[in-house]
């Protein structure tokens, strides 16, 4: 099976499950969840049999048989059958993480899961038409001429078991009736307190929501009922005790118990035994018009319910279509070229726009705005088809921090923003290793005992704050937590033992803590579960790099670490804006957000120190090289050249680190697709982009200036 169908399944899986988790884990027992969980494991189901991994669609199989009998009986989960799902759901995501051990699922751990959602679905079966079905199959066994004497009383205990199972199921679906009405209120009094019409109002607003569910929520007024409420519990002492509106608000309609909870905190445990209460009768054609109206709200409800399902069912009634990632890349392979076309075009109507006539130029004008504005909403969809969120990674996270504390024995709040960022589907599965790896070392390495962060003045629970942000070009993530930093002293020993760094070496403290990166490097005295081994960290500067990205630390002792990742999100066919220079007998293009500015040669200084070129400017020397000298590998003297002619462009990274280049020539600003080099040779190049062709079909060189310190480094290394 090809591998990128087995790499895009896990990651389509985990998603799923992820979300599952996610809507379950945030306390959601309804049946709409419960439906969701159900579409889950059958895609999960037969997307495993489709590439081969029948242990895992075995599993998943079992887990979803097991789940049927709450998506048939349409109701949802109590607590303790939502835990039981959610262990299973955790079980299923781990199994998929190893997809490749084929054991996984069949271990004992599976095997005591499978056993434990099948007991309690077998009990929660009893009170479903699934043990009608059964009882009803015995009564047809019993009515045969085989047992004409016995029948009688063999049909009367089985019609004992019919009734008392339809009692049961008719109380699942009845709705909890409040036992004292705000019409019986005649007054209530607490001492001297008089509350008898904050009660009513209570009462009142807990039996249209008993009768009505979510629609009654239209017509109350929330804000008074909380401040009735808020009096009430200060009358009684009991601040926090009662049921929030907030609660019984959200939750009315998937669980009709919270009313039921509700009524019995405030009437039971509150009112009744701390109140003087005095009833009165109520009519019997108060009765008879309160049950007519209960019958006709229940009637309109269940309607309501009806129509807004059918509603939903059309309105979302969507097709989907899988489509294979090697077909979508040919589709994006096919817009680039598109694309590149488009701004050829546009280069080309530049350079003959004076040798056209003025009412041609106006019709090929109109013609490309109309291409131009279509070609980039088709490059716009095509994108979002082919990105995916950071919640893909970030949502699993959680869940990981939870469980690692616990094991940790330490305390974590983990705050996460940013996962609805869109980016390709690559960086999304190139991230995934890399943040476990640095979110586990924070836990471990970074994040003290909760004693001993008190000791040291701090809050017993950690902080761990993962947040991204993107512009057009890059993606930016920034991993932040409040421990106990990295101590470069520490490091500094570990390196000269590793023998990373010399005794006697002067290098800064932030250059040793980027050390941490190295392979095999760890500050861990001992190994355990989660990390001291000497590997991770590299594992992650190695997995970012080969995205053409960038990390870095900072670290301060005691107050915690900082950890950024930069990654570049248009790494195929993109249109960038260059600038043409002329260097040599060779036309260059430069990316023109990386241009500071352009200077005359005859007007700089130039400055020489033991075979390197400064450039002065603005009371600053900047390193200076000539581009030629770069790609002609000439010897020729760099300073006598440009007291004689050229121009002189000063670069800036994103780091804001500067340079500057003598060109002979700057020509104008085009609008190109730039193609990445794919060769090893060429694509590892420090100052290499890829290449891009104009309208008039000649084919220029792009040179990459993002990483000015990269190029000087690579320039000192080569001569």
């Amino acid at each position: 099976m090809n591998e990128q169908m087995i790499e895009e399944y896990i990651q389509d899986s985990l998603s799923l499950v992820d979300e599952a988790i996610d809507r379950l884990g945030s306390g959601d027992y309804s049946p709409k969840c419960v439906n969701a969980i159900f579409r889950c494991l059958h895609t999960i189901k037969g997307a495993s049999g489709f590439v081969g991994l029948e242990t895992m669609s075995h599993f998943v199989h079992q887990f979803e048989g097991h789940l049927k009998p709450w998506q048939e009986g349409g109701r949802g989960l109590n607590k303790d059958e939502a835990q039981c799902v959610l262990d299973g759901l955790r079980l299923t995501q781990e199994a998929l993480v190893e997809t490749r051990d084929t054991s996984v699922p069949e271990s004992q751990g599976y095997i005591d899961f499978l056993d434990q959602i099948k007991s309690i679905a077998n009990k929660f079966d009893q009170l479903t038409f699934s043990a009608m079905e059964l009882l009803i199959k015995d009564l047809k066994e019993v009515i045969t001429p085989a047992h004409e004497e016995s029948y009688q009383k063999e049909i009367l205990g089985i019609g004992s078991q019919i009734k008392h199972l339809l009692e049961d199921i008719q109380a699942e679906k009845q709705l909890y009736k409040i036992p004292v009405s705000h019409k019986q209120i005649q007054s209530v009094k607490i001492a001297e307190n008089d509350i008898t019409d904050l009660v009513k109002d209570q009462l009142e607003a807990l039996e249209k929501v008993a009768i009505q569910g979510q629609n009654a929520c239209k017509f109350i007024d929330f804000d008074q009922l909380k401040n009735g409420l808020t009096q009430i519990e200060t009358i009684i002492n009991k601040p926090g005790f009662l049921l929030s509106w907030d609660i019984i608000q959200d939750l009315c309609d998937m669980s009709p118990d919270v009313v039921e909870e509700a009524f019995r905190r405030f009437w039971d445990e509150c009112i009744k035994p701390l109140s003087i209460i005095e009833l009165k009768e109520i009519s019997e054609e108060e009765k008879k018009a309160d049950a007519e109206f209960i019958a006709s709200e229940q009637k309109e409800s269940e309607e309501t319910k009806s129509a807004d399902k059918k509603e939903a069912t059309e309105e979302k009634k969507e097709e989907y279509l899988r489509i294979a990632s090697g077909a979508l890349q040919q589709m994006t392979d096919s817009t680039g070229d598109l694309v590149a076309d488009r701004n050829a075009l546009e280069n080309l109507i530049q350079e003959m726009g004076s040798h056209v006539p003025a009412r041609y130029r106006r019709y090929l004008q109109d013609n490309y705005s109309n291409l131009d504005k279509h070609v980039n909403a088709l490059e716009r969809q095509l994108n979002h088809l082919s990105n995916r969120q950071l919640n893909d990674v970030f949502r699993r996270l959680g869940p990981m921090v939870s469980s690692l504390s616990q094991t940790l024995g330490k305390k974590v709040n983990i705050t996460i923003s940013g996962g609805e960022i869109e980016i390709p589907r690559d960086l999304v599965r190139a991230l995934n290793d890399p943040l476990v790896h640095i979110v586990r070392n924070s836990l471990d390495h970074g994040i003290e005992m909760p004693d001993d962060r008190v000791s040291f003045g701090k809050d017993a629970y950690g902080v761990l704050d993962i947040r991204a942000e993107r512009n057009e070009e890059r993606l930016s993530i920034v991993i932040r937590d409040d421990g106990k930093g990295l101590d470069p002293h520490v490091i500094r020993e570990k390196a000269i033992t590793k023998g990373l760094l010399k005794k006697g070496d002067t290098v800064a403290d932030n250059e040793v803590i980027q050390l941490i990166f190295e392979a095999g490097f760890s500050t861990k005295e001992q190994v355990s579960d989660v990390s001291g081994r000497g590997v991770g960290m590299d594992v992650v500067r190695t997995a970012i790099e080969s995205k053409s990205g960038r990390i870095h630390m900072d670290s301060e002792i005691g107050k915690g670490t900082v950890l950024e990742i930069s990654l570049p999100l248009s790494e195929g066919y993109r249109t960038q804006d260059i600038l043409l220079v002329k260097a040599g007998q060779q036309t260059f293009g430069v990316e023109y957000r990386c241009l500071k500015e352009i200077l005359d040669c005859e007007k700089v200084d130039i400055h020489a120190y033991r075979q390197k070129c400064f450039f002065e400017y603005r009371n600053d020397l900047l390193p200076y090289v000539n581009l030629e000298d770069l790609f002609a590998n000439t010897s020729s003297n760099t300073i006598k050249k440009t007291d004689l002619s050229g121009r002189i462009i000063v670069l800036e990274d994103e780091q804001q680190n500067m340079m500057a280049c003598r060109v002979d020539q700057v020509f104008n600003k085009v609008k190109v697709v730039v193609v990445p080099f794919v060769h090893d040779f060429l694509k590892d190049n420090a100052i290499l982009r890829g290449s891009a062709v104009l309208g008039t079909g000649e084919p220029y060189l792009i040179l990459d200036f993002r990483d000015v310190e990269r190029i000087l480094s690579d320039i000192v290394l080569h001569g």
